[in-house]
Protein backbone atom coordinates (compact mmCIF):
# COMPACT_ATOMS: atom_id res chain seq x y z
CA UNK A 1 0.00 0.00 0.00
CA UNK A 2 2.97 2.31 0.57
CA UNK A 3 3.55 2.64 -3.16
CA UNK A 4 0.23 4.50 -3.40
CA UNK A 5 1.44 7.12 -0.91
CA UNK A 6 4.77 7.89 -2.58
CA UNK A 7 5.60 11.29 -3.97
CA UNK A 8 6.58 11.29 -7.64
CA UNK A 9 7.75 14.04 -10.00
CA UNK A 10 4.15 14.36 -11.20
CA UNK A 11 2.62 14.03 -7.72
CA UNK A 12 4.82 16.67 -6.11
CA UNK A 13 2.80 17.09 -2.95
CA UNK A 14 5.58 18.64 -0.91
CA UNK A 15 5.41 21.69 -3.18
CA UNK A 16 4.79 24.85 -1.18
CA UNK A 17 1.54 25.66 -3.00
CA UNK A 18 0.10 22.21 -2.32
CA UNK A 19 1.10 22.29 1.34
CA UNK A 20 -0.30 25.82 1.74
CA UNK A 21 -3.65 24.68 0.32
CA UNK A 22 -3.77 21.65 2.61
CA UNK A 23 -2.93 23.80 5.63
CA UNK A 24 -5.44 26.51 4.69
CA UNK A 25 -8.25 23.98 4.30
CA UNK A 26 -7.05 21.96 7.34
CA UNK A 27 -7.66 18.71 5.47
CA UNK A 28 -4.96 16.80 7.35
CA UNK A 29 -6.88 17.32 10.61
CA UNK A 30 -10.06 15.63 9.37
CA UNK A 31 -11.09 11.96 9.72
CA UNK A 32 -10.09 9.95 6.60
CA UNK A 33 -13.52 9.83 4.95
CA UNK A 34 -14.03 13.56 5.45
CA UNK A 35 -10.53 14.25 4.03
CA UNK A 36 -11.41 12.32 0.88
CA UNK A 37 -14.81 13.98 0.52
CA UNK A 38 -13.58 17.54 1.00
CA UNK A 39 -10.59 17.15 -1.31
CA UNK A 40 -12.74 15.48 -3.97
CA UNK A 41 -15.35 18.25 -3.73
CA UNK A 42 -12.62 20.91 -3.94
CA UNK A 43 -11.15 19.46 -7.14
CA UNK A 44 -14.59 18.82 -8.64
CA UNK A 45 -16.17 22.16 -7.74
CA UNK A 46 -13.38 24.71 -7.41
CA UNK A 47 -11.00 23.70 -10.20
CA UNK A 48 -12.80 24.61 -13.39
CA UNK A 49 -12.62 22.34 -16.39
CA UNK A 50 -10.47 23.88 -19.08
CA UNK A 51 -7.32 23.35 -21.09
CA UNK A 52 -4.23 24.79 -19.47
CA UNK A 53 -0.64 23.68 -19.01
CA UNK A 54 -0.67 24.22 -15.24
CA UNK A 55 -3.00 25.05 -12.35
CA UNK A 56 -1.88 28.66 -11.99
CA UNK A 57 -4.97 29.68 -13.94
CA UNK A 58 -7.22 27.66 -11.61
CA UNK A 59 -8.43 25.25 -14.24
CA UNK A 60 -7.50 21.89 -15.67
CA UNK A 61 -8.79 19.10 -17.86
CA UNK A 62 -9.52 15.57 -16.70
CA UNK A 63 -5.88 14.40 -16.51
CA UNK A 64 -4.64 17.45 -14.63
CA UNK A 65 -7.59 17.42 -12.24
CA UNK A 66 -6.95 13.72 -11.55
CA UNK A 67 -3.27 14.43 -10.92
CA UNK A 68 -4.14 17.19 -8.46
CA UNK A 69 -6.66 14.93 -6.69
CA UNK A 70 -4.07 12.18 -6.31
CA UNK A 71 -1.39 14.56 -5.06
CA UNK A 72 -3.73 16.07 -2.45
CA UNK A 73 -4.97 12.67 -1.27
CA UNK A 74 -1.48 11.23 -0.96
CA UNK A 75 -0.30 14.37 0.83
CA UNK A 76 -2.87 13.79 3.59
CA UNK A 77 -2.11 10.07 3.90
CA UNK A 78 -4.82 8.60 1.67
CA UNK A 79 -3.35 5.93 -0.66
CA UNK A 80 -4.57 6.24 -4.24
CA UNK A 81 -3.75 5.42 -7.85
CA UNK A 82 -5.19 5.92 -11.32
CA UNK A 83 -6.96 3.19 -13.20
CA UNK A 84 -7.48 4.25 -16.80
CA UNK A 85 -9.61 2.52 -19.38
CA UNK A 86 -8.56 2.57 -22.99
CA UNK A 87 -11.16 1.94 -25.64
CA UNK A 88 -10.21 0.90 -29.15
Amino acid sequence: MGQYLKETPMLDYSAATVQALINKRQWANLPPFERILQIYNFVRDEILFGYNTCFTGGDGQCNTKCTLLMALLRAVGIPCRVCAWVYH
